[in-house]
């Protein structure tokens, strides 16, 4: 029997969990597989995503089929393990007002108990942004569910902090 996956690719980490919200204003559900499937790091690691993408390219073109339904499956699976930590320094603060968000809520897993430690989430009209912070300053920050005007954000925030966007799924990779 042929196992087939609905990514092809996953991230290595997974955060820590404890039993309190880091925000309370809302809570993001994401499944396991999407943590850091869109997101920002920090633009000295270009070459390095470079690499993964290249690996998830071959699965794209060589490890891949369209179901009967319409939807793409893929037979391998590539674990990301070069691109390591986002290695981002910024404070959420400045985060919240370039984006214009006003709460800030948390992250919690399906199907598992509890909420990511240090994880935070802001919403915007156009998209939800999640990660992680430390002390105010946020170190991964990742995008779930965004409409079109999101571009005009992703943007903004790779302009204002020099960061790419990776949006490791569709291997696309935005530079300032």
């Amino acid at each position: 029997m042929d196992t087939w996956f609905t990514l092809p690719t996953v991230s290595n980490e997974r955060p820590q969990m404890n039993n309190l919200p880091a925000y309370p204003d809302f809570t993001v559900t994401l499944s396991r597989e999407d943590w850091r499937q869109a997101e920002f790091i920090n633009i000295h690691k270009l070459c390095t995503v470079g690499e993964e993408v290249d690996e998830i390219k071959d699965i794209w073109i060589n490890h891949s089929k369209e179901s009967a339904e319409g939807i793409r499956l893929f037979h391998e699976l590539h674990i990301r393990k070069l691109i390591g930590p986002a290695e981002l320094f910024i404070p959420l603060f400045e985060l919240k007002a370039l984006l214009r968000s006003d709460s800030l809520g948390s992250i919690a897993f399906d199907q598992h108990p509890g909420f990511v430690k240090n994880g935070f989430a802001l919403t915007t009209s156009a998209s939800c942004y999640y990660g992680l912070e430390e002390n105010g300053v946020v170190k991964y920050l990742c995008m779930h569910h965004s409409l079109p005007p999101a571009e005009r954000e992703i943007a903004r925030i790779i302009k204002s902090f020099s960061l790419i966007f990776v949006n490791w799924y569709s291997c696309n990779i935005q530079t300032p």
